[in-house]
């Protein structure tokens, strides 16, 4: 009997994801809060290889880049979007940088973003 309920189960669930509808009913409302934490899992690392590949920059006078998103797509050797498909940030200071990820929202300055800062100062 259980047995027939979970193939029951199974077979909505596929019939359910077939439809487009329904399909993006359901990965919105139960798959996309899992997604979005395992995602905001994977972003502190690429930021940290980010600002270590920078402070190598910085450290042989270099500067900063002039074109950020061309940096991340050729120079940097790592994913140059985040997982939500935008571009990382940057944000120069007198003392330093951050780096960041607008997370989830898409919207720089808001409480889901991740963001790494470097204390280094460029040459």
């Amino acid at each position: 009997m259980i047995k027939n309920i979970v193939v029951l189960a199974f077979a909505l669930l596929a019939i359910a994801m077939a439809v487009p509808s329904s399909r993006a009913k359901i990965q919105s409302d139960y798959f996309a809060p899992i997604v979005n934490s395992v995602n905001a899992e994977l972003v502190p690392a690429r930021l940290d290889a980010m600002t270590e590949q920078l402070d190598v920059r910085l450290g042989r006078g270099e500067g900063f880049p002039g074109n950020w998103e061309a940096w991340l797509r050729r120079d940097f050797s790592g994913v140059g979007e985040d997982p939500w498909g935008n571009a990382y940030y940057l944000e120069q200071g007198r003392r330093g940088y951050t780096v960041g990820s607008m997370g989830a929202d898409g919207e720089q300055g808001t409480e889901d973003d991740i963001t790494a800062t470097s204390d280094v100062t460029p040459s």
